[in-house]
């Protein structure tokens, strides 16, 4: 199917459909599982978090775990946004070290996440 063109439209349950308009309109039924998928994914994703928040209330983990997850970043992602080695990064995802962090490195991280030194250190 040559697609011209694509409409976003919502049924009367409020799932997303899709039109797509080639001289023929379609309903393409395909994206409504989508939808149901990537809901379980965010579900998945909330569950994870919700993991990791107790990990780091137990102090198995340091927040800088927490506030990659939440933010959907991986060390390597991390160290490229701060300037930090990926070895430290990993240091500082344990609460010994996390707990030792000076100011200067706190609010480098703190930057990356939009979020206060404050909101850093509590989850």
């Amino acid at each position: 199917m040559d697609v011209i063109h694509r409409f976003s439209v919502s049924d009367e349950q409020g799932k997303q459909l899709y039109r797509y308009f080639n001289g023929n309109e379609e309903w393409v039924e395909k994206w409504e599982k989508n939808d149901d998928a990537t809901r379980m994914i965010m579900a998945n994703s909330i569950q994870e978090l919700e993991s990791i928040r107790e990990q780091v209330l137990a102090e198995q983990i340091s927040p800088l775990a927490y506030h990659l997850q939440a933010n959907i970043l991986d060390v390597k992602c991390l160290s490229s946004y701060t300037g930090i080695s990926k070895r430290n990064i990993r240091k500082h995802l344990k609460p010994k070290y996390f707990n030792q962090l000076d100011d200067e490195t706190l609010k480098r991280y703190a930057t990356v996440f939009e979020i206060s030194v404050d909101e850093l250190k509590n989850v």
